[in-house]
């Protein structure tokens, strides 16, 4: 009997960390607040749905997925994408704009928002040539980093830490 006790814990706990209001916002709600847009995207690249990221962008999901796993530098561009914070939001009508900065590659972007069915719905609206410019940073990044290791590459130890191309935010935050 005292060892079901601890078995039902667990499982009434585990049961406590699956509710459903813990499900991510479906894309479907995320569109209709422009603040939102920001941390869905990243959460679906995070969780490695960029077909799910594209749903909120003006990008097919197929060139949009494309995009993300480049042959540039894949790995660099979604790590550029997660280390993106908004920094502001500017809505003005049926447009706005969202300010994006990752301090660790040096990156400040003004990314678009535009609005369709009068201001109810918003999507990012992104590239493939900004994803790949931002491929291109992530290379230009690599290379810093090199140079700080004194040219060596793979060879980092386990407590090294990045080298960051700006110490602040390039918007000044």
């Amino acid at each position: 009997m005292n060892s079901i006790i601890p078995l039902l814990a667990a499982l009434l706990l585990a049961g406590c960390a699956a509710t459903p209001g813990q499900d991510p916002e479906p894309a479907k709600d995320v569109i209709k607040d422009p603040a939102k847009i920001h941390g869905f995207f990243l959460r679906m690249i995070r969780d490695r749905q960029e077909k799910m990221a594209a749903m909120v962008t003006t990008l097919n999901p197929d060139e949009f997925y494309l995009g993300i796993r480049n042959r540039i530098a894949p790995d660099l561009t979604r790590r550029i994408l997660l280390g993106f914070e908004q920094h502001d939001l500017k809505v003005e009508g049926e447009s706005a704009v969202a300010r994006w900065c990752n301090k660790e590659f040096g990156i400040s972007r003004d990314f678009k928002l535009i609005s369709q069915v009068g201001g109810r719905l918003w999507k990012l609206e992104i590239t493939r040539e900004q994803i790949e410019e931002l491929a291109k940073a992530g290379l230009a990044w690599f290379r810093r980093q090199r140079e700080a290791a004194d040219g060596r590459i793979y060879a980092y130890p386990p407590d090294w830490i990045p080298a960051p191309v700006m110490t602040s935010c390039p918007c000044g935050r």
